[in-house]
């Protein structure tokens, strides 16, 4: 298995392992704990401190974490950084910070979008994200640009199941 390979399995691994222990303590009602798992991910993820990439915007959060790989790596990083994104709001919702809640759900949902359009194409993976996320927010907190990427990633699925 060649080292990059090699490389993106022990990132999966590692990520799986955060978000299994950050859902662990968050069941646990360890909620301090379960963020604090979720940011040192994030700053695995990312190789950086937090206060490098938090005030970022997306676009440029994503080009950070898929600097020089490959389309298949490109996709696990940011699905991963979803994933991520996706307990941090279930953990806001359990501390009852709502608003909290539906940022970190629309920021995973709007990767996942981001990940659908920019392959051009829409899987049962993330297919599945979107129906599991978008019903976390509120539609009339949805940003602009996340309505953008769910007309964009509603053709492609009109497209990819045959019935545009």
């Amino acid at each position: 298995m060649p080292a990059r390979d090699d490389y993106i399995l022990r990132f999966v691994e590692l990520l799986a392992k955060a978000i299994a222990q950050a859902t662990k303590l968050r069941q646990d009602g360890k909620l301090d704990q379960a963020l604090i798992v979720l940011v040192a991910a994030q700053e695995r993820l990312f190789a950086r401190p937090t206060a490098e990439f938090a005030t970022l915007p997306l676009d440029e959060q994503l080009r950070l974490l898929t600097i020089s790989e490959a389309p298949p790596a490109a996709r696990t990083k940011c699905l991963g950084y979803g994933s991520l994104l996706r307990e941090a709001g279930l953990i806001y919702q359990a501390r009852g910070r709502p608003e909290l809640a539906a940022s970190a759900f629309e920021l995973a949902l709007e990767i996942t979008l981001t990940v659908a359009v920019r392959a051009n194409a829409v899987d049962a993976e993330l297919a599945a994200s979107v129906e599991e996320l978008l019903p976390r927010i509120p539609p009339e907190q949805l940003h602009e640009p996340t309505k953008e990427l769910l007309e964009t990633y509603s053709t492609l699925r009109s497209i990819d199941s045959g019935t545009a």
